[in-house]
């Protein structure tokens, strides 16, 4: 699998396409330009739409039926993209773009010497003002 740049990555979630990435590892119907119609478990969705397709049952506009292990489809050869009513379109949208950008996690962060030697008077007055409260507690 090759690696996605972020404009890869962008352009994914700019468009459609994120919609049509959602029914990736699911069986769908692709209809495309020539009346032919593809049924399918969609295996991948690449940024320009081009899906890759297994155990598929290809459909001609005569009404013939052909069966292939595997099955590419260009982009530019689609036409619809059947989707199956219980899928809701805005949380679909949403899952993709959480996938394709994963929340990052922030890195602690790196403090100069004279940063650190703030911190350290802040803590040592705040263990003194401490003890001194511990102080008055006991003498009370």
């Amino acid at each position: 699998m090759e690696r996605k740049t972020r404009r890869m990555k962008m352009k994914t979630v700019e468009s459609l396409v994120c919609l049509v990435k959602s029914v990736e590892n699911q069986y769908t119907t692709i209809d495309l330009q020539n009346e032919t119609s593809v049924y399918g478990l969609v295996k991948e969705v690449d940024c320009d739409m081009n899906v890759t397709l297994c155990d598929v049952i290809v459909t001609d506009p005569n009404g013939n039926r052909y069966s292939c292990d595997n099955f590419f489809l260009k982009s530019r050869l689609i036409r619809y993209v059947h989707l199956s009513q219980s899928v809701d379109i805005f949380q679909a949208m949403k899952d993709v773009i959480k996938k394709t950008f994963p929340a990052r996690v922030k890195k602690p962060k790196i403090f100069s010497l004279k940063r650190k030697k703030i911190l350290a008077r802040q803590e040592k007055l705040k263990r003194e003002v401490q003890n001194m409260s511990s102080k008055e507690g006991s003498k009370s």
